[in-house]
């Protein structure tokens, strides 16, 4: 059975990325730390992290995997529902994979090193990149 792909909106992606704005502004300037005893720099990674975990769930639920960058929506809606899901599940399960080995950063090492911002920015944009280079060698 050939079903039609969907129709192409970035509605949902405008929605994640403002709300994700609107958690990061209200954490620098609310006076609200989530996790207070591990630091500003590795709150904001756990933010950023949750939040892309959060951005491939919804492309796997919504299949809109042309959201993703080097994916066009004409090559999506050639690929198949299978395709789709089994492209983003690849790209959630790295992103959570990334998320985890931060957590553990985060929690695990707590005691053993000195609280850094730039150190913990650093951890946490080298598991973003990480991901993404992981990420990048999946095909659709």
């Amino acid at each position: 059975m050939n079903m039609q792909y969907q129709k192409k909106t970035y509605t949902l992606f405008w929605v994640w990325l403002a709300l994700l704005v609107a958690v990061c502004l209200f954490y620098m300037y609310g006076g609200r730390q989530y996790f207070p005893m591990i630091g500003a720099g590795k709150n904001l990674g756990i933010i950023v992290l949750v939040f892309l975990d959060l951005f491939f769930a919804m492309i796997m639920a919504t299949q809109s995997v042309y959201w993703i960058s080097g994916v066009t929506y004409e090559a999506a809606a050639e690929a198949g529902a299978s395709a789709r899901r089994r492209f983003a599940l690849w790209h959630l399960v790295i992103f959570l994979v990334a998320t985890i080995l931060f957590l553990v950063y985060c929690f695990g090492i707590k005691g053993i090193l000195m609280p850094d911002r730039t150190r913990d920015a650093l951890v946490a944009g080298g598991m973003v990149c990480a991901a993404v280079v992981a990420s990048s060698r999946v095909r659709l």
